[in-house]
């Protein structure tokens, strides 16, 4: 009997030992499972530990372990995993498959106990991010019955997307008026574990996932949420939330936003651009937009002036040309080899060289090994000057396109300029010679 007793131990004794090295057990609700302590649901303020790796595993060569305790937060309802270090070992990124949670480190750490560290900033980042999120989707539905319908928290910015095609600038004002009332208030963000058939009585925003715990983020009185998330503990943590943009996707209206320390660092980067604007501007803050106004007037008529003048420079250009350009049955050719111009100079050039009709005009301009180009006609018989022009492109290694009448386009090889010129004014003799 005791040899039966004892064999019995024994082997209870390694059933243990498997289940304790391979970190799961059994739950009549839940099935097999991790045993890695949530430490971020029980205090997400804390931000380092100690701990055991029991498992370690490479899932396609990305180095992962298993803890049996953590305060690195997996990747889920919208927000991004924790970084932070295992043994100031880096921790890349935390994922949880079928309820196992994974820390993907920079390099493999063996079985063993270790301390870990997550990274604070990026963790109160979020949390600001995330709660602030939630006041500001209620705030859009008490302000104008606008529904959230998918959120993203990315490194610069939180985005919103709305059932809305686009939201009125001054509801915006409403809505982020009505948000940082409820931030000012500093009201407690509480968390309830509740059975999916309690849910009735919280009035949450959205209907809750399939689970059989449902995880509510209550903000006091103004707004309640199933979410997974972690949260700060009074709105007045999130600090200032700041709209700046809107955007249609998908036929929706997304809404950009800064919340906590990016809205002020937001607030501080603009307020210094603004300063040094003002210097540059040599005038003050409250007349900078008349300042800024004026000198783009004073730009646009300056350009006016320069491409009259650039015209009249390309007139005489013309006039000059004439006397010693080609004329082929009757048509006369005009072109002119530019070297290192602004290419606007071409298209000025062209429509000076097509002020008359039966005329056939290019111009190139040479910029190192590079060429751009342009070409047009004001031929008056059958003409077509992509047909011309086409086959010619691999001279200098060029593409191109247009009417059949104007064409434009930059290549490769400059060198073959004047090859491309000559077997150009070959093919438009030719052309002209087969419709006389």
């Amino acid at each position: 009997m005791s040899s039966i007793l004892y064999t019995c131990i024994s082997n209870i004794k390694f059933i243990r030992l498997i289940f304790e090295k391979n970190s799961i057990i059994f739950s009549e609700n839940q099935g097999w499972r991790s045993m890695t302590d949530k430490i971020y649901y029980q205090n997400p303020y804390q931000f380092e530990f100690e701990a055991r790796i029991i498992s370690v595993d490479d899932q396609g060569k990305r180095p992962a372990v298993v803890l049996d305790r953590t305060c690195f937060y997996p990747e889920g309802g919208g927000q991004p995993a924790d970084h932070g270090q295992l043994n100031n070992v880096q921790v890349l990124d935390v994922q949880q498959k079928n309820g196992t949670i994974f820390h993907y480190m920079d390099k493999i750490l063996p079985v063993g106990p270790i301390k870990g560290r997550v990274d604070s900033i990026r963790r109160l980042d979020y949390m600001q991010q995330h709660t602030g999120q939630h006041v500001l989707s209620q705030s859009l539905l008490l302000s104008g019955g606008f529904h959230t319908v998918s959120v993203h928290f990315g490194e610069i910015y939180t985005a919103i997307e709305t059932d809305a095609k686009s939201i009125p600038e001054e509801k915006l004002l409403e809505v982020e008026s009505l948000a940082n009332q409820v931030v000012a208030s500093n009201v407690p963000v509480t968390i309830q574990w509740v059975d999916p058939d309690e849910v009735e009585k919280y009035h949450i925003r959205r209907p809750p996932p399939d689970v059989k715990k449902v995880r509510i983020v209550q903000v006091g009185d103004f707004d309640a949420s199933a979410c997974g998330g972690l949260h700060v503990a009074h709105t007045g943590e999130i600090g200032l939330i700041k709209i700046t943009g809107q955007e249609k996707i998908r036929g929706r209206s997304r809404i950009q936003v800064k919340i906590g320390t990016r809205a002020y660092a937001d607030y501080r980067e603009k307020s210094r651009i603004i300063q040094e604007l003002s210097q540059n501007l040599t005038c003050g803050e409250d007349t900078m937009v008349k300042r800024v106004t004026d000198l783009d007037e004073q730009l646009r008529e300056a350009n006016r002036t320069i491409a009259r003048l650039q015209a009249e420079v390309m007139s005489y250009e013309v006039q000059n040309l004439i006397g010693s350009s080609p004329v082929i049955k009757d048509i006369l050719f005009i072109h002119k080899i530019f070297e290192n111009a602004d290419n606007k100079i071409l298209k000025i050039f062209l429509d000076q060289a097509l002020t008359a009709t039966e005329r056939v005009a290019m111009a190139l301009n040479k910029q190192d090994h590079h060429v751009n180009w342009i070409a047009g006609d004001t031929v008056s018989r059958p003409f077509n000057l992509r047909r011309l022009i086409n086959p010619l492109l691999p001279i200098i290694d060029a593409r191109g396109g247009g009417s059949d009448h104007l064409m434009q386009g930059g290549g490769k090889n400059s060198a073959g300029i004047a090859e491309f010129l000559h077997q150009f004014k070959l093919r438009l003799e030719k052309e002209l010679s087969e419709h006389e």
